[in-house]
């Protein structure tokens, strides 16, 4: 019998697990923003979580409410701009087959921001090739501001040998942490499966990782 592949072993471990709640109350009290006016928009960012049924509804303005850079400036042709952002995300979600990441983005930060793709349009490692600010983000032709990897320090902190929380949500549902597990330990993409996962007490997490690809690999 040929041997399974990791994707398949994810899946089949994933299938006996049982999730309770993507977010819990003291996680939905997480999403909040700091009354950060910031400089390319002058207004404050927002976000909020209500839920509906079987799903959780993030609405943002995606104004990140922390320091950002000049824009447009030297390396980023692209202005911040306020956005109205709405995202619907599972209660309880259940592992499928696994697929490749989208363009764009693929989940959202506890202030509101979205996390995108680690990949450039044309394929490449986005934080190897593209130019960020003090605070890991950017933003796009629209004017979306958004990460591609961890955006430590200006949205959470990383305490040495203690264990991260959640720092934002997939947009399956899944729960995002920073990259120190439940012991304090620091941990890489060698320590996570091929989603960049890991199950913790019956539940499936990400992990935010400081190596590829960041955040999520699938």
């Amino acid at each position: 019998m040929a041997l399974l592949t990791a994707s398949w072993r994810l899946l089949l471990i994933l299938i006996f697990v049982t999730i309770v709640n993507a977010l819990s109350d003291d996680e939905i009290a997480m999403f909040q923003c700091d009354n950060h006016v910031e400089g390319n928009t002058g207004v404050s960012g927002t976000v909020a979580i209500a839920t509906e049924g079987e799903f959780h509804i993030i609405t943002s303005n995606g104004v990140p409410d922390h320091k950002t850079a000049e824009f447009p400036n030297n390396d980023n042709p692209n202005d911040v701009t306020e956005q109205t952002i709405q995202w619907t995300i599972p209660v309880n979600p259940v592992a499928g087959a696994t697929t490749s990441l989208p363009m764009g983005p693929i989940g959202v930060a506890i202030n509101g921001i979205p996390f995108f793709s680690p990949y450039t349009s044309d394929g490449l490692d986005a934080v190897e090739t593209e130019v960020f600010d003090d605070c890991d983000g950017h933003p796009t032709q629209t004017g979306a501001y958004h990460y591609h990897k961890m955006p430590s320090s200006c949205v959470f902190d990383v305490i040495e040998g203690q264990p991260s929380s959640v720092i934002g949500v997939a947009f399956d549902g899944f729960l995002i942490y920073g990259p120190n597990d439940e012991n304090g330990v620091t941990l890489t993409s060698g320590d996570l499966n091929d989603c960049h996962g890991r199950i913790v007490d019956g539940k499936y997490r990400y992990h935010a990782t400081s190596d590829f690809p960041y955040t999520i690999g699938c």
